[in-house]
């Protein structure tokens, strides 16, 4: 694997810098493929969903389920919507890949300062006779072996949410060297004329997402009985990307379960002004990343909820956390309305933390502060109420 991997490598960074080919994430989907079903090494666990990738996952549960029935024997088990169902196994974490934050995560603390700082008007806003009520959603984080579980379990949970963050992009890269050159702040960086516009992933950010591939091989089949009825990803290219690398058995030229792939606009990234939130017309991203419905996409640029994000010249355009919070709140509105069960959300940082922190209610509430990782996947149970 990690031979066959090495020689496919530089290709794959290659593609993955051309933003104007029509095939591209394909070719590298297709091109992974052909290098692990060549490849004479032992059997391990690879991308592609093997007899024996798949059964780690299917033995994962199985040794979850054992130590939980071991676990019945010495302690009494509640069993109720206001608790996680299944216990952690202390040994092993499924849910997310361990990434070191990086500096590029400069804003983190600001961003979760501002965003609580404007929480009380937005819920005094929410009291006004003309607000639609907002959809209360209780929340549990839960490893991929628990989502497996609460994937069948209809009673205690009406979703199960695959929430991601995109790898690392090239504007991130950017802004680093700009500030090492320059020695200024990374904020400054968006002056720049050469600063990306749209940003594609950089090759450690493709490798990221090749890192959440394995996960999505290993407990995302049949065997396991979880599996995405729908992946909703983020107008920006980088998160239409990132979602296409770590699911590329379910995208549309690929999956034989047709599973619908929905562009939708509430999912962007808050705008904050800076080029990399520029998005691409419909017919660019279709170029890009044929297969994905980008009507809801469309129809935003028509009504013009977005279209001051669409162009290449520098806009003073910010957009304040209480819109953040209002389309959050209005996301999980919309798939309390849509039959799908388990959903793949790939966003970004700032729209998974208001999406967490502040629109579904995590019980415990600590675990909906911690802000997504680049590259970073996690599981969350939700019941309505």
């Amino acid at each position: 694997m990690r031979q066959a991997m090495a020689l496919l490598w530089p290709n794959i960074i290659s593609l993955s810098t051309k933003s104007k080919s029509n095939n591209n994430n394909i070719i590298i989907i297709m091109m992974i493929r052909g290098a692990l079903s060549r490849s004479q090494l032992p059997r391990q666990a690879c991308l592609f969903g093997s007899q024996h990738t798949r059964s780690q996952g299917t033995a994962a549960i199985a040794r979850h389920a054992n130590e939980q029935i071991a676990r019945k024997s010495h302690e009494p088990t509640t069993h109720n919507i206001n608790s996680t169902i299944h216990v952690r196994s202390p040994t092993v974490d499924f849910s997310s890949v361990a990434l070191k934050r990086d500096e590029g995560d400069y804003y983190f603390e600001a961003h979760s300062e501002a965003l609580f700082a404007a929480l009380n008007s937005y819920l005094d806003l929410q009291e006004t006779p003309v607000a639609e009520p907002r959809v209360s959603a209780v929340a549990h984080d839960m490893d991929l072996v628990e989502a497996a579980y609460a994937a069948r379990d209809h009673e205690s949970y009406d979703k199960i949410l695959i929430l991601m963050r995109h790898g690392e992009a090239k504007h991130n890269v950017f802004e680093r060297e700009y500030a090492r050159k320059h020695g200024a702040s990374m904020m400054n960086a968006n002056d720049d004329e050469a600063y990306p516009v749209d940003p594609m992933l950089t090759g450690k950010g493709c490798g990221q997402m090749l890192s959440v591939s394995r996960r999505t091989a290993t407990f995302f089949n049949k065997e396991t009985g979880l599996q995405p009825n729908l992946v909703v990803v983020s107008p920006l290219r980088r998160a239409i990307q990132s979602a296409m690398i770590s699911f590329p058995t379910y995208t549309a030229h690929t999956s034989l379960l047709n599973t619908p792939w929905i562009c939708h606009p509430m999912c962007m990234e808050q705008a904050n002004g800076n080029k990399s939130e520029f998005v691409s017309s419909s017919n660019e991203l279709n170029e890009l990343f044929p297969g994905v419905d980008y009507s809801l996409f469309e129809n935003s640029l028509v009504n013009g909820s977005v279209s001051e994000l669409n162009g290449r010249e520098r806009v003073s355009l910010l957009e304040s956390k209480m819109d953040l919070m209002a389309r959050t709140d209005e996301f999980v509105r919309w798939i309390k309305e849509r039959d799908e069960r388990v959903i793949v959300v790939s966003s970004h940082a700032t729209w998974l933390h208001s999406l967490c922190a502040f629109s579904l209610q995590y019980e415990p509430e600590s675990k909906g502060l911690e802000m997504f990782k680049k590259g970073e996947m996690r599981s969350v149970g939700i019941k309505f109420h």
